[in-house]
């Protein structure tokens, strides 16, 4: 039953009620904007619109299916004839119907992500370039290009700066290739859903009757559109102008995803006569978490003036703590952790190189944990990689992971790394293959010996109780070029491998610390009842009684690359979805020692903007447990 009186507070009504013409909704976390959504849509139907002329747009099919149960919840039947769901759900019907308009057949196949990658190593192969640069990075780089409405030029510019010349020349090639080819097939990937929607919509009678078809659009999560999005939704509010777009520029942390954070901020500027709605009641979290936020965001310049209020009653203060090392660091989380409900607690960071000291803490401990958005450190492929280099300089008969390597090499597949396997196979130890190193390359074609001998270049080097040295070896002989012509995240990849380095301080000799690493290797969770882990970009519109923020330190978080690339203020709003992820208690932390730098560190920037001082934090003592918290 509708009773929006009953269930919304007076922001929200507002919106529900005087939501004509264009408009935009600032809503802060936890302020119920589905909740606000949902009404508006049902209310207009009450009103006498008809469904059908009702357009709600959102990014997952998770949140379109909940959205629209719950209008047809509060509008009865009427409510399943709202025209909803993703835009690339949208506009493929869209592309169904216009199809030859833009040059394809009824009946096309749309590709997912593998079927992209398997064209574009076909075409590379045809054209006998297979080997300077993979699929998935070309893939990558057109998506952005797309996505962002520039060229491929300026993408692989911004993007992939350390790619050379020759790279760029390929791509554009590539792409050129590869949008021939789905004419040719009839096919069409997951980006052409948007790009051809968005050339129907360019296509004046067509775009016009379309965009009269709609007499009221919604769009959720607006500050995470992309360039193209945003075209879209102008061409499609041009004639009716009933547009209303939700969002949080607070929240706008996708950059890398092409993501626009200038769509949600100039929508004031591009729509006449438009209406802002603030939704900042926060029915999630404390006062004091909630006064975190607000004085850690006010310091960005570019934004939509907000300010987040508290419904629920005062708590416990959010508390600072530092630490000597990222190891102190861990193991204090996991005492606090141990205390508490663990389904109810989170630890958050930057970028999961930073939680590896914690996650090794809870295997040792036997603390089940999950965590979000991928596999877990010692499982991840590129510190496999490492860890089986270092397993062939402790152990040259481990016929797994020369194999693993191996595959790794330009045209080496299996039946090659079978073949050199049984060669190597031949000699007692390492010394006598590096002393025939050259014989055993040249048993190959060129580019597989070249690679070879490369390789075992590298392994000779390794000294088993220099660690550090070994993995640079590793990284800079052999592995960093392979990551940036076969990856998009190659840097991310590279900077897992670094941490990796930065731990071996710790370790005497590479065989202790493999015996180490395995035991996180062998580990697995148990299915509930268990400690999240996540990276913060992972944890968006999820919350939990108890977050820890990690590693919060200089460096970390803002990181480096951030100053460099002029992108302070994104990195601030990632903190600031972080804090409110947490209803009740909320601890940041960070550990004063460097271990990349062999020094101190500073505590983040952030920190010192959410206590409102000028001045470094005061250190605490370390051995100090529950009550050496440091309060705002």
């Amino acid at each position: 039953m509708l009773n929006p009186e009953r269930e919304l507070s007076k922001e929200q009504l507002k919106v529900v009620y005087e939501g004509e013409g264009p408009c935009l909704v600032l809503s802060g976390p936890g302020s119920g904007k589905t909740k606000t959504l949902v009404y508006r849509a049902a209310y207009l139907i009450k009103k006498g619109v008809p469904p059908s002329k009702i357009l709600l747009l959102t990014f997952t099919k998770k949140a379109a299916k909940e959205m629209l149960s719950r209008i047809k919840l509060l509008a009865g039947r009427e409510g399943e004839r709202v025209c909803g769901g993703t835009f690339h759900h949208v506009g493929n019907l869209y592309l169904k119907e216009y199809a030859k308009e833009v040059g394809y057949s009824p009946g096309f196949v749309i590709f997912d992500e593998e079927d992209s990658r398997n064209l574009l190593s076909i075409i590379l192969k045809e054209k006998g370039r297979s080997g300077l640069v993979k699929a998935p990075v070309v893939q990558k780089i057109i998506s952005l290009s797309v996505n962002s409405q520039t060229t491929i030029e300026e993408t692989l510019d911004e993007f992939f700066p350390y790619l050379d010349e020759g790279v760029k020349e390929l791509t554009e090639e590539i792409a050129r290739e590869y949008e021939k080819r789905k004419k040719k097939c009839n096919v069409v990937d997951y980006d052409d859903l948007l790009l051809k929607w968005n050339e129907i919509l360019s296509l004046s009678e067509i775009g016009k009757k379309i965009s009269s078809d709609f007499s009221y659009i919604l769009v959720d999560e607006y500050q995470d559109t992309n360039l193209l999005q945003d075209k879209i939704v102008e061409k499609l509010s041009a004639v009716n102008r009933n547009i209303m777009v939700v969002g949080d520029d607070a929240q706008s942390i996708y950059s890398f995803r092409a993501a626009n954070i200038r769509n949600i901020l100039d929508f004031p500027k591009k729509y006449e006569g438009v209406k802002i709605f603030k939704l900042e009641t926060n029915y999630r979290s404390t006062p004091e978490i909630l006064e975190a936020a607000n004085r850690l965001i006010v310091n960005n310049t570019e934004k939509l003036e907000k300010k987040l209020r508290p419904a629920l009653s005062p708590g416990k203060e959010p508390a600072i703590r530092d630490f000597s090392t990222p190891y102190e660091q861990a193991r204090f989380v996991v005492d606090m952790v141990e205390r508490r409900d663990p389904s109810q607690v989170a630890v958050l960071f930057r970028a999961h190189y930073q939680a590896i000291e914690l996650e090794m803490e809870l295997v040792k401990r036997g603390v089940p944990y999950a965590l979000r958005g991928g596999p877990r450190f010692f499982e991840k492929f590129h510190v496999k990689d490492l860890l089986a280099f270092l397993r062939v300089a402790l152990n040259y008969r481990d016929e797994a992971s020369w194999y693993r390597l191996l595959t790794r090499l330009e045209g080496v597949g299996d039946v090659h790394a079978r073949k050199i396997i049984e060669t190597l196979s031949r000699y007692n130890n390492l010394e006598e293959i590096f002393l025939q190193k050259k014989k055993i390359s040249d048993s190959l074609s060129r580019v597989p010996a070249q690679g070879l001998l490369a390789f075992l270049d590298a392994l000779e080097k390794v000294d088993k109780e220099k660690i550090e040295d070994s993995i640079a070896t590793f990284m800079d002989d052999f592995y960093s070029k392979y990551l940036e012509y076969n990856f998009e995240n190659a840097k991310e990849r590279k900077s897992d491998l670094k941490r990796i380095r930065e731990l071996a301080d710790s370790y005497s000799t590479i065989e202790e610390m493999l015996d180490d690493f395995s035991l996180s290797e062998d580990y697995r969770e148990e299915e509930s009842g268990v400690v999240t882990l996540s990276s913060i970009h992972q944890a968006k519109g999820l919350e939990w009684e108890t977050v820890f923020i990690i590693s919060l330190r200089e460096g970390n978080f803002p990181h480096n690359k951030s100053l460099e690339e002029g992108m302070l203020e994104e990195e601030r709003r990632l903190l600031y979805v972080a804090i409110t992820r947490c209803k009740k208690e909320l601890f940041l932390t960070y550990p004063r020692y460097d271990a990349k730098d062999k020094n101190f560190s500073y505590p983040s920037i952030f920190l010192r903007e959410i206590k409102g001082e000028d001045h470094l934090i005061e250190e605490v003592d370390e051995d100090i447990d529950d009550d050496g918290w440091e309060y705002f």
